[in-house]
Formats: structure tokens, sequence, C-alpha cells
């Protein structure tokens, strides 16, 4: 009797019994945990104030013959690089430094390719186009670069940079890089190494044989950081 008095006096405790997961469901039906949201995914617009390519070719043909590199009042040094500087600002597009500089901006930014048939506006490095360190080996990277100016259909770039008789045109064909003309006659590569006596056999002088790649500095929009070169 002590036993049932007690009992009967405790605090009721209700016990759901089973999980407790499907609490407050209708019968029969089943119960998830509803999808955590995804954000929507959308197309990248385009950047603000991309320069065009067009600019940038168009830009680098108006200093051809010219005597000097200005852009609204500023000098830009007199070498290959100053050029491709020169022509870029023209077009608004920020990117600056040497040759190297240049190659690795591009390729932090993500615009170097190596595609056979570039754009108008691109811009193309080279290597061993010169002994730049004077020791007499073939081991001067990135030691020139040119604007691309226009491709024809037999894949033949024209570009403009700056070589020994100033800012004027250079072509490439990637597609016959050691060959100097076609079966016609039509120059396919330009010599963008001078012959020297001391060449080395495997010396390579026209540019499609020196070419390294190509970049598209109007893909990465206006403005970009001017950072030291520390890898290739």
């Amino acid at each position: 009797m002590l036993l049932i008095l007690l009992l009967a006096c405790a605090p009721s405790f209700h016990r759901i019994p089973g999980p407790l997961a499907g609490l407050g469901r209708d019968p029969g039906s089943e119960w998830v945990l509803p999808p955590a949201e995804k954000p929507a995914r959308t197309r990248p617009g385009p950047i603000a104030n991309r320069p065009s390519p067009t600019a940038i070719a168009q830009a680098a043909t108006a200093f051809v013959g010219a005597k000097a590199l200005l852009v609204e009042g500023e000098r830009y040094r007199w070498d290959c690089s100053g050029l491709v500087e020169a022509s870029l600002a023209s077009a608004g597009c920020a990117f600056k430094g040497s040759s190297a500089m240049l190659f690795d901006q591009a390729k932090a930014a993500g615009v170097l390719h190596r595609r056979r048939m570039p754009s108008p506006g691109d811009v193309a490095f080279f290597d061993d186009t010169y002994d730049r360190n004077g020791n007499g080996r073939l081991d001067d990277p990135l030691s020139h670069v040119a604007v691309v100016e226009s491709v024809d259909k037999s894949g033949t770039v024209t570009m403009v940079h700056i070589g020994s008789k100033g800012v004027v045109r250079l072509r490439m064909n990637l597609r016959h890089p050691e060959d100097r003309t076609d079966a016609a006659g039509a120059v396919l590569n330009d010599n963008l190494r001078a012959h020297g006596r001391s060449d080395s056999p495997r010396t390579r002088y026209l540019a499609g044989e020196l070419w390294v790649a190509f970049a598209s500095y109007s893909e990465a929009g206006a403005q970009v950081s001017s950072e030291d070169r520390s890898t290739r």
C-alpha cells in the first residue's frame, strides 16, 4: 500500500517512445531536414573598364616610326617592354614592368597562353633574342616582347616592337616556326636574333623559333599589381 501511495504522489512524466525525429509529422509522411540553401550560380559579368584588345593593337600601330613613346604627356622608356607598357597604357591597361615582370603578371592573372593563333592586342614573349648576360650561352629567358597587330589567314602574325631600327613591324608564323619564307618567297618569320661569330650550332634566330607565349592582358581588366618576377 505504501508503495502504491508513493507512486501516486510522484510527479507525472510523459515518455515518448521511439526516436524524436518524427515529432510533429503527419503519419505516413517522410520527414527530412530541409536542404541548405545554395547560392545561385551566375556567370561572371564583364569586368568594369575592361581595356579593348583592338585599342591595344591600334596604340602599338600608332607608335610605328615614332621617335619617343609618349602617352598623355608621360614618356615611357625606349625599349621593347617600354613599347608594350605604352601600348597598354593607351588602352587603359595598367600592366607595367620588364619583360619578365610582364610575363609573371600575365601568368598570375591567368591570361598567359600558348595558342598558335593569337588575337590582335595580345603580347608575345621571346627567349634568347640576344646574349643579355654576355656569357655566350643560350640562357637568356624573356629577353623580348612585342604587341600583336594582326593575323592573316596563313597564320602569319604581324607584330609591333622596338628593334635596332626603332619601332617597326615583325612577322612570325608558328605553323612554320623554322622557315624564313614560304615556297612563293613570302616572309613567314623575321630574324629576331643577330648572327654572331661565336654562335653555337644550336642557336636559333627566327621569331617563330624564339617565341615562348602570348598574353591577353585585356582579359584581366584595367587594374593589376606590379610585382617582381619570382618564378617562370
